[in-house]
């Protein structure tokens, strides 16, 4: 067999859970018999210029298999694309079956293939909807879902749609750190009671209710006067007693962060299979999600962390507050999730499904 190039294609060059995915897998395929190539049609860097999905689709070597993580516009960069080129989709939101939302929350819309008017003001929501669920058919696209959540809506929006699972992964240490030392990094007590909340936009990243960030913490301190807590990930720098906001940070002292932690509080309205959560279990960090969407088959409750009933703000304060003052329950907790999850959400073993993908298409 020819040596085949694999394109991982993301809309944007940093940034989110589709990118990193895509990066973790352009790393995991160096060792393989694929080239790999990271394309993309935009970055965060001011003076990168925008590429049309059009453009990038139109560069695709011949005899490559085409590895779509998002676009600016699926259909396009799909219909695109030299003739029998071969292309998996990964599906990391519901963008590529809606009419435009990356989930369709309590939306009737959906149900009802988005028909027009969309309750949340996306043009044209059902012509769009239409024109992307024709281009997943017309690609004969092998489509992954991380979550069997987004499986089942993705079969829902047009049952001809086929729909293998492959979990996300991520790089997983072999052994859980040293949480005093982490604590000392970050001039944070031994006897802390520590909880975080993150977001990719921090107290604006509206799905993550960070909004409402600071009415939990509230609520928390109310219950837990000596509590600190830290909301990572907006744009500024900011204090208010113990609870610091903190602009983006980068990975290595985003695992600071989680190492120190006792609890991880992620009020979540929707997700597929988040990545953070991973993070905060491959750190021994015990979470407290909503149970909405791919959460539920990360988490078991009670277990590897906490899962409370969706949009029960109370409830979710009371078992952050329950879990920081009991700290023995929360590291058990992070050592259930810490040993599970090393067993699940490897990255090699996340790969390696991939790898059995693109060989199934590198044959035939």
């Amino acid at each position: 067999m020819l040596k085949q190039t694999v394109i991982q294609h993301t809309a944007l060059a940093k940034s989110g859970g589709a990118t990193r995915i895509a990066s973790l897998l352009y790393e995991g395929l160096k060792k393989s018999r694929y080239q790999t190539i990271h394309s993309f049609e935009a970055s965060e860097n001011p003076g990168d210029r925008l590429i049309s999905p059009e453009k990038a689709a139109r560069a695709v070597p011949e005899n490559s298999i085409v590895h779509l993580h998002s676009s600016a516009d699926p259909a396009a960069f799909l219909s695109s694309l030299p003739k029998q080129t071969k292309v998996i989709i990964t599906l990391h939101d519901t963008q590529m079956i809606t009419g435009g939302c990356s989930y369709p929350l309590s939306c009737t819309h959906f149900d009802k293939k988005c028909f027009d008017p969309c309750p949340r003001k996306f043009p044209d929501s059902e012509t769009v909807r239409k024109k992307n669920i024709s281009a997943l058919l017309d690609s004969e696209a092998v489509i992954i879902s991380p979550s069997s959540w987004l499986a089942r809506l993705t079969r829902k929006a047009d049952k001809h749609i086929s729909v293998k699972i492959i979990p996300n992964g991520i790089p997983w240490p072999e052994n859980m750190a040293d949480k005093k030392k982490a604590r000392k990094k970050l001039g944070l007590h031994p006897s802390s009671k520590v909880v975080l909340f993150i977001a990719h936009g921090g107290q604006s990243a509206g799905y993550k209710s960070g909004p409402d960030w600071k009415n939990y913490w509230n609520m928390i301190k109310t219950k837990v006067p000596e509590a600190v807590g830290f909301a990572i990930g907006g744009d500024k720098n900011s204090r208010e007693g113990d609870f610091l906001s903190i602009p983006y940070v980068d990975r290595r002292m985003l695992r600071q962060f989680m190492l120190a932690a006792d609890v991880f509080a992620y009020p979540t309205l929707a997700d597929n299979h988040p990545l953070v959560i991973l993070e905060a279990m491959s750190c021994g960090l015990a979470p407290v999600s909503y149970a909405v969407g791919g959460v539920v088959e990360q988490i078991a409750s009670g277990v590897n962390g906490i899962l409370v009933p969706p949009y029960e703000k109370e409830i979710f304060a009371d078992k952050v507050s329950n879990l920081l003052n009991n700290q023995r329950q929360a590291r058990e907790m992070g050592s259930q999730g810490f040993h599970g999850g090393g067993k699940k959400y490897k990255n090699i073993r996340m790969t390696n499904n991939y790898i059995k993908i693109y060989d199934n298409l590198a044959y035939f």
